[in-house]
Formats: C-alpha cells, structure tokens, sequence
C-alpha cells in the first residue's frame, strides 16, 4: 500500500497508531474498506486526499504537507497528525 493509502486509513481510524508513534501496514481488507479517494499535489508541494468514508458515507479531505503535517476532516471530525517514513 501507498503512504497516502495508510494515512487515509488512519484518519479513518482503521487502523491505530502506537505508542511508539507507529502503524503497521494496512491489510488488503483494510484498503477496501477505504475505498477510492483522489490524491492531487498542488503547487506548493501539498497533497490533497478526497474521499467518502465507505462506513458512514461521510465526504473527508485531509492535506499533507510536504513536511508530513496531516490536517483535515472526516466529517465532522477534524484529524491531524505528524507522518515520517520510517527508518
């Protein structure tokens, strides 16, 4: 799965971050639930992730800037949290 893909997952809360600050790889099962979500950068180099929670039917948008700052809705819900690669 993509970066992108396991950020919308998170967002989502299907799958959860550790205490250590870190998630394990979603499952095929998991990418389906997510379903299908535009990704587009703009010019200043932020990402923007489009989609309908498969399980409420909720629309979410969340950014991701080019330093790893997520920051978004999912519904009514506002998210946004830090993302690194890992070592």
């Amino acid at each position: 799965m993509t970066m992108m893909t396991t950020i919308v997952a998170v967002a989502l809360g299907l799958t959860p971050i550790g205490h250590d600050g870190t998630v394990k790889p979603i499952s095929n099962d998991q990418a389906r639930q997510i379903g299908r979500f535009t990704e587009t950068t703009d010019d200043t180099g932020t990402t923007h992730l489009v989609g309908i929670n498969r399980d409420t039917g909720e629309q979410f948008h969340l950014t991701v800037n080019p330093y790893g700052r997520v920051e978004g809705s999912v519904g009514n819900w506002a998210v946004t949290f830090q993302v690194s690669s890992a070592a």
